[in-house]
């Protein structure tokens, strides 16, 4: 099951958080409390307890508490997602990375931390990005914002007819998006006017 977060306006790529899953997730791993707690269940309710203090602006609090929960269980991997977020919050993007790459390791399926990824590794290698935005839209059809990057790396690449499709596929799915898009579209304007426009931000 799949939680959505709400967006935010920022300069970069758009990054969902998993945050509001990180809690159901969690929760999950505590069933049969009438034993016991293992590893993996103290993990999960050290991510519950750091997503309170993330929620609540305590990252620093939030961040010990996703190390524990990652000391306990190492493949937990909504503790290595959620931290990767606090380290994309505070500017750490190599430490976000390997937040990420480890989730994925962990979880191969996880979107949020596919498209997390991606949007990292847009401006360096728009070629991985793109390969991610295309397994985040693969594994879930509906992420408008998703489809939204993958159109500016395509643009990016002079794939402009690729890009204003997904970009219209974007805005189908998100009608908030399309503030997002060059204005007037690539087809139809000079290339630089174009390649002014940000792609869609990252959401903590």
């Amino acid at each position: 099951m799949r939680c959505r977060s709400i967006a935010t306006s920022h300069t970069r790529p758009w990054k969902p958080a998993i945050s509001a899953c990180a809690a159901s997730w969690a929760l999950m791993g505590l069933a049969g409390c009438g034993s016991p707690a293992t590893p993996s269940q103290n993990a999960a309710a050290l991510v519950t307890q750091g997503l309170q203090a993330q929620l609540s602006g305590d990252l620093a609090t939030a961040s010990r508490d996703y190390l524990q929960a990652i000391r306990d269980d190492p493949y937990n991997a909504v503790a290595h997602y959620d931290l990767g977020t606090i380290d994309d919050r505070q500017g750490d993007t190599a430490q976000a990375v390997a937040q990420y790459t480890s989730t994925l390791e962990i979880l191969p399926s996880f979107t949020d931390a596919l498209f997390n990824l991606a949007v990292d590794s847009a401006s360096a290698n728009p070629g991985r990005a793109e390969v991610l935005y295309r397994q985040v839209v693969s594994l879930q059809p509906t992420f408008a914002a998703a489809w939204l990057n993958l159109g500016f790396v395509l643009q990016r690449e002079g794939s402009v007819g690729e890009a204003e499709a997904d970009w219209a596929r974007a805005v189908s799915l998100d009608r908030t998006l399309e503030a997002r898009l060059p204005s007037p579209m690539p087809s139809t304007a000079a290339a630089q006017a174009a390649s002014t426009s940000p792609p869609a931000s990252p959401r903590p």
